[in-house]
């Protein structure tokens, strides 16, 4: 398979995900109760005058009696319907309960009895929408900054553009010389102390937006810096200049259009994959930030650790995982198609 291809396929597997998640409701309808994966939901319906009429067993009757609790129906899994197959089947024969297949979920149902795979389709429209916070900034302050560091400061000109390039560089190697998740902890503590923002979705873009001004824009910067360096000295370049052309068509025509395509893709996805980790690091109950009102791979992870016997709980965590590999597996293959 070629590369090209590759990359394509790589990228229409989250884009699929997106488009999916317009077409889903975030309903509850299992009332709480855990379904494990490929697992159903059984409605049962009870025919009370069968009941009077019918000679049932003590077993029988102790069924009806934790099923329907006084009420017309009520609702099984299917491991209730395989532990208690007899009974039931017994109680069908008799004409007492009639069952019909409600529902079923290929990958269970989340603490409030949620389809997962469905929860989890949201979650990644939820996860990438607060994501492209923090890359649109970054792309468009790492930008600016790279093609000022790589390209206009770095020039033979004024002796000052020296002095501003030394500046710049000071502040973005001291940014970058400290742990992202430290300044993740910064940018927490000064959300909640100068900030203020009560709305927890708000609270949560506002901290991805300032990690890509301030953290991911800085790493953006020296990626094209370096790249620009690269080039710098190219034939073109020169060229272009003996030729007067403008520094902003230079820029534009033969620095970001031709060659920041592959830099600025890569870092792109590289953002979405850190944001995405961040998100399930910040939304966790003991940290107690980020999202608790909104559907995304923190949040579910969290409710789903409030019932920690269950498989279930480690499903949002591997899709997250699996997610994360699509996209990186996406840079590595567009690294391949530049080589």
């Amino acid at each position: 398979m070629g590369s090209k291809l590759k990359l394509y396929i790589l990228c229409f597997i989250p884009i699929t995900i997106l488009i999916a998640s317009f077409f889903i409701e975030e309903d509850i309808n299992m009332k709480g109760r855990f379904i494990p994966p490929l697992g159903s939901l059984h409605k049962l319906e009870l025919n009370k005058d069968k009941v009077y009429i019918q000679d049932l067993s003590r077993n029988e009757k102790k069924f009806i009696k934790k099923i329907f609790r006084k009420k017309a129906s009520g609702f099984i899994n299917s491991k209730t319907k395989k532990e208690q197959s007899d009974i039931i089947n017994s109680l069908i024969m008799k004409d007492v309960i009639k069952i019909e297949l409600t529902s079923f979920h290929l990958l269970g149902t989340d603490n409030l009895g949620r389809d997962l795979l469905n929860m989890l389709i949201l979650a990644t429209w939820n996860n990438l929408s607060l994501a492209m916070i923090a890359v649109l900034f970054s792309i468009i302050m790492g930008t600016i900054i790279g093609i000022l560091q790589g390209y206009v400061l770095n020039r033979d000109t004024a002796w000052y553009y020296k002095k501003i390039r030394f500046v710049f560089e000071f502040i973005i190697n001291s940014i970058t010389s400290i742990p992202m998740l430290v300044w993740l902890l910064i940018i927490v503590l000064f959300n909640e102390i100068i900030l203020n923002i009560q709305e927890d979705y708000w609270k949560t873009a506002c901290t991805f937006g300032l990690m890509g001004i301030v953290y991911y824009s800085s790493i953006l910067s020296q990626a094209i810096e370096e790249h620009i360096l690269s080039i710098k000295e190219l034939e073109f370049l020169a060229a272009s200049e003996l030729m007067g052309l403008s520094k902003f068509k230079i820029i534009y025509y033969h620095i970001i259009k031709t060659n920041l395509g592959g830099v600025i893709f890569n870092q792109f996805i590289m953002i979405l994959i850190q944001t995405i980790m961040l998100e399930i690091t910040i939304s966790f109950s003991y940290i107690g930030f980020g999202l608790s009102h909104v559907v995304t791979y923190g949040t579910l992870v969290n409710q789903m650790f409030q019932n920690p016997q269950t498989m279930n709980t480690i499903i949002p965590i591997i899709f997250a995982g699996i997610l994360c590999g699509i996209l990186n597996l996406a840079i590595s293959t567009s690294k391949q198609m530049k080589a």
